[in-house]
This record gives C-alpha cells, sequence and structure tokens, in this order.
C-alpha cells in the first residue's frame, strides 16, 4: 500500500505537469495562429478535448471526501475565490494593453481563464453539502445535467455555471473513485487498448479531418449552449460523444504517464497551479508588445517549431518554485484568516460587483427573466 501511495504521488505530478503544458501551448497556439495553420487548428482541438478534464478529474480525486470528522475548509474555498479575483484582474489588465482597449472587469464571470480557480471552488462547496447522498445518484445526475444543460442559453459564463454543470460529473468521477480502483483500473491491458487506440484514433482524425471534428471545439469548452454550435441539430447526443473521447483520452493519460520519479518533471508538477496563474498574463504581454509577430516573420515552418519549444520552456520556467512562492504566502495567510474573515473575502467581491454594477441590474434581470420565461414558453 505504501508503494502504491508513493507511486500516485510521481504519477500524479507526472500527469500535471504533461496537462499544463498543454494548457500553455493550447493558449499559445490559439490567437492567431489556429487560423492561419490546419497543423495548429489540429493539434488546439485534440489538446482542447481532454486537458481541463484531466484537471478537474485530479482535481476531485486529490479532494479528500467530506464526512463528519473531515469537514469543509473555507479558507481553502476563500483562497481559490481571492486568487481566481486576482487572475481575473492581472488578465484583463493585460489584456488591455495587448488589445489597446479600455480595463474592463466582470465580476461575474467573462471569458478568461480565470474560470477554473472559481469552478474548483464551487465543487468543494457543493461535494460538502452532497456528501450524505449516494455516489450513483450523484453522478448520474450530474451527467443527465450536464447533457441537457446546453439546451439553455441563460446557462453560460454567469457565474461559469455552464462549465460548473458540464465538467461536474467529470469532477465527480474523480471524486468518488479511491486511488487502490483508479490504479487497478489503468493496470488492466484491456483498459490499456481501448484507451491507447482512442487517443491514437482521435489524434488522426484531428489531422485528417479537422474541418470535421474542429465543430467540436465549442462543446469541449464546457460554455457554450448547444444552439451556437455549428452542428446542425446539436444536442444530448453531441455532449455524450465528447463526454466519452474526453474521458477515453484522460484515461490514456493515466494508463501511459509511467509511475516513476521524473527528474524536474516530478517536482515541476507540484507547482502547475503558478504556471496556471501567471501564464496567461505574460503571453497577453507578449501580444501587446507584438512577439507573435516576430515570430510570425520566421515563416513557415520554423515559426511552428519556435511557437512550441517557447510554449513548452514557459510551463517548464513558471514552474520554478519562485514563481509559486507568491501564491504559496497568499495560502498561508489566508490560512491563519477565522471562517468570518474567509466569508467575507469570498462574498465582498461579489457585493462590490453588485454596487457598481446597480444602474445595468435591473436590465440584467429583466433580461434573465426573460431567458427563463422562454423555455417554458
Amino acid at each position: 500500500m505504501g508503494n502504491i501511495s508513493k507511486e500516485r504521488i510521481y504519477k500524479f505530478d507526472n500527469i500535471k505537469f504533461f496537462a499544463i503544458v498543454l494548457v500553455v501551448v493550447g493558449h499559445f497556439i490559439e490567437v492567431p495562429f489556429v487560423d492561419k495553420s490546419d497543423m495548429f487548428k489540429s493539434l488546439f482541438l485534440f489538446i482542447y478535448s481532454f486537458h481541463m478534464p484531466l484537471f478537474i478529474f485530479i482535481g476531485g480525486l486529490m479532494q479528500k471526501r467530506f464526512s463528519d470528522t473531515n469537514k469543509l475548509k473555507i479558507n481553502k474555498v476563500a483562497y481559490y475565490i481571492v486568487l481566481g479575483f486576482l487572475l481575473k484582474f492581472t488578465a484583463a489588465f493585460t489584456k488591455s494593453l495587448q488589445e489597446g482597449k479600455d480595463f474592463e472587469f466582470n465580476f461575474f464571470g467573462g471569458k478568461t481563464i480565470d474560470w477554473f480557480l472559481f469552478v474548483m471552488a464551487m465543487y468543494m462547496v457543493f461535494t460538502y453539502i452532497t456528501r450524505k447522498i449516494h455516489p450513483a445518484v450523484m453522478i448520474t445526475l450530474a451527467f443527465a445535467i450536464g447533457c441537457v444543460s446546453g439546451y439553455f442559453n441563460f446557462i453560460d459564463d454567469t457565474l461559469y455555471l455552464s462549465r460548473f454543470l458540464v465538467y461536474l460529473p467529470i469532477y465527480l468521477l474523480g471524486y468518488y473513485m479511491t486511488p487502490e480502483l483508479l490504479i487497478k483500473i489503468e493496470k488492466n491491458y484491456i483498459v490499456k487498448i481501448i484507451s491507447g487506440a482512442s487517443m491514437l484514433g482521435f489524434f488522426v482524425l484531428c489531422f485528417r479531418n479537422v474541418d470535421t471534428v474542429y465543430k467540436l471545439r465549442r462543446l469541449f469548452t464546457g460554455k457554450n449552449p448547444f444552439d451556437s454550435v455549428p452542428i446542425e441539430g446539436c444536442g444530448i447526443e453531441h455532449r455524450i460523444l465528447c463526454y466519452v473521447i474526453s474521458l477515453l483520452m484522460c484515461m490514456a493519460v493515466f494508463c501511459f504517464i509511467p509511475n516513476i520519479k521524473m527528474p524536474f518533471i516530478s517536482k515541476m508538477g507540484a507547482n502547475t497551479l503558478a504556471v496556471y496563474f501567471w501564464h496567461m498574463p505574460i503571453l497577453n504581454l507578449m501580444r501587446a508588445f507584438g512577439f507573435f509577430d516576430f515570430i510570425l516573420d520566421l515563416g513557415d515552418p520554423l515559426y511552428k517549431i519556435v511557437l512550441l519549444i517557447i510554449g513548452v520552456l514557459m510551463a517548464f520556467v513558471l514552474s520554478f518554485g519562485i514563481f509559486m512562492k507568491p501564491l504559496a504566502l497568499l495560502s498561508k495567510g489566508i490560512n491563519k484568516l477565522s471562517p468570518v474573515w474567509c466569508y467575507t473575502l469570498i462574498f465582498s467581491p461579489f457585493v462590490l460587483g453588485l454596487i457598481l454594477m446597480y444602474k445595468e441590474l435591473p436590465g440584467y434581470v429583466e433580461y434573465l427573466f426573460n431567458k427563463v420565461k422562454n423555455v417554458f414558453t
């Protein structure tokens, strides 16, 4: 049992580093290169099919099951919320520099990558509230809700509700999974063959038929309703297809990433949160100062090679402990706070947001009311 635990630590660190490299590379090639290169379009879709589901599954797996003895740590929830707002601010500020526009800050959602931190905080609270409900019931309901949520246009990036619902079953699969069961499953040769063949097949499909499968991109993000997906009659069956693809890709990663301590990688895999936090503001600044125009001037295929190398190198560099230190200090400070102060940290930004948007609030409430009313009329 001791060896299993040790292997799991190395394995998960290795997987997390692999996943965060994909996150950084995916964001590097997204704008403006996806529209300029079929190769990047194919790679982008392949990465997006499983990189965030993989992080979310691991997040659920590492979250200790709540019980009468293991209570909700509100300090950790506050940490994710505060970190989410800090990332939202830095990403919005650097994006305003990149686009040359006025600074815009959305307290209640948005399209930046901070959604992951808010959703992870929401999952912690949700699993604590539902801790006494049978896992089979929760997973079944979560999959059903994740499938049908796409039919409701008002379920969108407001409070990241769409992503919360779509990724919830994946988080719960990790949350209810035991490490021993996961290790047993991943060592099964049939599982290895099926998941490995599926990953290889989907990889080939992305590169051979990119124009066809790229239509799934909006579904893989988890934030878009069905009627915004460029697939005729998009519905539950397409969401289920994306769930199957994502889970098979994730299982393939678990099966084939080794259970060994890898130099640099295993240690850096413990600092993926720092990579996630810092890479987007830096990427926005690189775009603002014309760095990618210089890369494009290198010509094809050299610019593609250089771009991929820089993306991987950035993930390595941001994994150094110095970039994790400010986040660790923030976590340490919040852990010392009383529950009252933690609740204050959690709710005060949203209260401030409501105060600042008081003029638009009636119209927004009316908009949501009409959206809900249209569903039932």
